[in-house]
């Protein structure tokens, strides 16, 4: 029997929606899985978040990747180990960067500001530990630091920057990009423990209590961004290639630090001891979080392959391309926040002795 691309893709699709369907009927952490369902559900704007940063990032990268052809999508033995690498880097990076945190950094420095006359007004309540007088200075000086970058951003906009120059945005943009992503890391992880522990019935005021936590952990969220800047620039580093040693090992450092960020804005003290908690979060709740690895990644492969396929097949349609963009990225996006939620779920109810609610 002859089918044309869109027949098998359709074909492919329905198989793929029955088989998820049962799978996930009969798996043991559907309860998890339920529930972060339910958390993306009742908080679309998460996803629209998501959605819009990565359209935003795609959109200003410089050396945006070329989109599959269907020869390539149709050789199978070819495509399955960069496919899965890629898979598994994207189910790697979920803990550490589930929204683009280019160019939502712009907005660091604004939140830098708003946060550096707070914790001069109000020192003891925007501080895991009263900050120093040496704190504080340094927080106005990043701050400063951060209007000065975007300067350098305006600026390159007018292509007036000379080359000296331009290493210096280029440098300070992954710096902020790093505190971004901080920043939205400690947030999301607040924004889960309030949801697994309400403190009152207005839970639309979450997302604003969950920022004030995100506050009052800076120091924390800084430190966070310093491992942050690490993965960023060793993703930068390693090689292109698929079957390298140091791909896949950058992967493993991800896997091994999926912990930190709700460490970090769940436990108190020092940030190695916040590392000493993120790891026994991944020890205790280890074996759940396998279980939600294997899923994960076999949807996100499967589901990253219907992407490339819809993207091959509207290359030809610049009304194809303009339908499939949007939608494409609200379907990642939709994929993304689950996934990761439902890990942020397990960590919490598996790896504390009660989920934190401090």
């Amino acid at each position: 029997m002859n089918l044309t691309h869109w027949q098998s893709t359709s074909l492919a699709l329905l198989g793929f929606i029955a088989g998820m369907a049962l799978h996930l009927r009969w798996h043991p952490l559907r309860r998890h899985l339920s529930d972060a369902w339910d958390f993306v559900r009742l908080r679309p704007f998460l996803v629209v978040a998501c959605a819009a940063a990565s359209l935003l990032a795609s959109v200003l990268d410089a050396t945006p990747v070329a989109p599959r052809t269907l020869a390539q999508l149709s050789g199978w033995r070819e495509l399955i180990l960069p496919l899965a690498h890629e898979s598994a880097g994207r189910l790697a990076q979920l803990p550490h960067g589930l929204i683009a945190p280019w160019p939502l950094a712009v907005l660091t420095p604004l939140a830098l500001a708003i946060l550096t006359i707070r914790v001069w007004r109000w020192p003891s309540r925007y501080g895991e530990r009263r900050p120093g007088m040496m704190q504080k200075v340094a927080l106005i000086v990043v701050t400063l630091a951060g209007g000065g970058w975007l300067a350098l951003e305006v600026s390159s906009l007018r292509g007036v920057l000379t080359e000296a120059m331009g290493i210096v945005k280029l440098a300070l943009r992954y710096i902020f990009a790093a505190i971004a992503a901080a920043g939205l890391q400690v947030w999301l992880a607040r924004l889960v423990i309030a949801w697994e522990n309400p403190r009152g019935k207005e839970a639309d005021r979450d997302a604003l209590a969950a920022l004030e936590h995100t506050f009052a952990r800076w120091q924390g969220v800084f430190l966070l961004s310093v491992f942050n800047l690490s993965w960023m620039l060793w993703g930068l580093w390693q090689p292109d290639v698929t079957d390298g040693f140091v791909a896949w090992l950058w992967i493993e450092y991800l896997l091994l630090f999926a912990a930190l960020p709700l460490a970090v804005a769940s436990a108190s003290g020092p940030f190695w001891q916040q590392g000493a908690v993120a790891l026994k979060i991944l020890l205790r709740s280890l074996l759940p979080l396998l279980g939600i690895v294997f899923t994960a990644f076999t949807i996100i492969l499967l589901v990253r392959y219907a992407s490339a396929m819809a993207h091959a097949l509207a290359a030809d349609s610049s009304f194809g391309r303009a339908v499939v963009l949007p939608l494409d990225a609200l379907v990642l996006a939709m994929l993304d926040c689950w996934l990761l939620l439902a890990a942020l779920l397990i960590m919490l109810r598996h790896g504390f002795p009660r989920s934190p609610t401090a």
